[in-house]
């Protein structure tokens, strides 16, 4: 058997995992002293109420090599094998976390992949390889299917400030555009996993149609794809956008989350973002 494990910051909840065959060790998310496991002691609705208390601002913090390694441990006691997708290492240390359990346990079939994505774009590439894995695929046809879904597929967000990601310090190339971050409503994507600048628009209704645009142009209306939409805490936005990204696109997967509290602690309240990869 092939067990498939993501972090928190794949947008994955606990009850989705479950309902996919996943299994998720969350990341930790800490206000002032007080710290909460993602998705396990604080939700999303939690979150939002807390950040919009303001008393203080929220760090995310990777799980240690121990909590993987007690992970690692239970997924595979019965021998099964273990694959992880896990967040892009430009964006967080979990994949270190991950390398240095995975050393402690030479006797265990332990497959680390370095996702490059993060939020929904991970969690395309997690769905496809549970689904591979529950179908009795090979771990080698897994890891090469991931490696084609990392190198097609496409992160698209709009963020309502840069305030959030520059704190964090997850900005990247996006740092080019901190003098402008008050008129603007950037338009980002994820390059090799860092986060960069795509296009400057002045209101966000503009820069959600600039995305879809690009996204059309890019993938086609044609062409099957999986797509992915994440959002922090404006579920009215997202089935807009989830409409529209049907009507435009032959989406033959669609998965739609909550950013969570990982990612929002990032990127702040209001983000939107399209994941594309085609299945075909």
């Amino acid at each position: 058997m092939i067990r498939v494990l993501v972090d928190s910051a794949s947008s994955i909840t606990p009850e989705v995992a479950q309902q996919l065959g996943l299994h998720v060790i969350p990341m930790k998310v800490s206000f002032g002293e007080e710290t909460f496991l993602d998705g396990i002691t604080l939700d999303a609705d939690g979150f939002y109420q807390r950040l919009m208390a303001r008393r203080h601002l929220p760090i995310t913090s990777q799980p240690s090599a121990g909590e993987f390694l007690d992970v690692f441990q239970r997924l595979t006691a019965d021998g099964s094998e273990l694959l992880c997708v896990l967040i892009s290492h430009q964006l967080s240390g979990t994949l270190s976390s991950a390398e240095a359990a995975r050393d402690m346990l030479p006797e265990r079939s332990i497959h680390i992949f370095n996702s490059l994505s993060v939020s929904i774009g991970q969690a395309l590439m997690a769905l496809a390889a549970v689904e591979m894995a529950s179908e009795g695929q090979p771990i080698e046809a897994i890891l090469a299917q991931l490696e084609r879904m990392r190198a097609q597929m496409r992160v698209l967000f709009v963020v309502d400030t840069l305030e959030f990601l520059q704190r964090g310090g997850r900005i990247g190339g996006a740092a080019a555009l901190l003098g402008t971050m008050l008129s603007i409503k950037p338009l980002l994507h994820i390059v090799n996993g860092r986060i960069e600048p795509l296009e400057k628009v002045r209101t966000k209704q503009r820069a959600l149609e600039r995305m879809l645009d690009l996204i059309e142009e890019q993938v086609g209306r044609d062409t099957p794809v999986w797509c992915g939409l994440a959002h922090a805490n404006t579920p009215d936005e997202a089935t807009r956008l989830e409409q529209e990204v049907r009507r435009r696109l032959n989406c033959t997967r669609m998965l739609t989350a909550d950013a969570g509290p990982t990612i929002a602690t990032h990127s702040g309240p209001g983000v939107l973002g399209i994941a594309t990869c085609p299945m075909g």
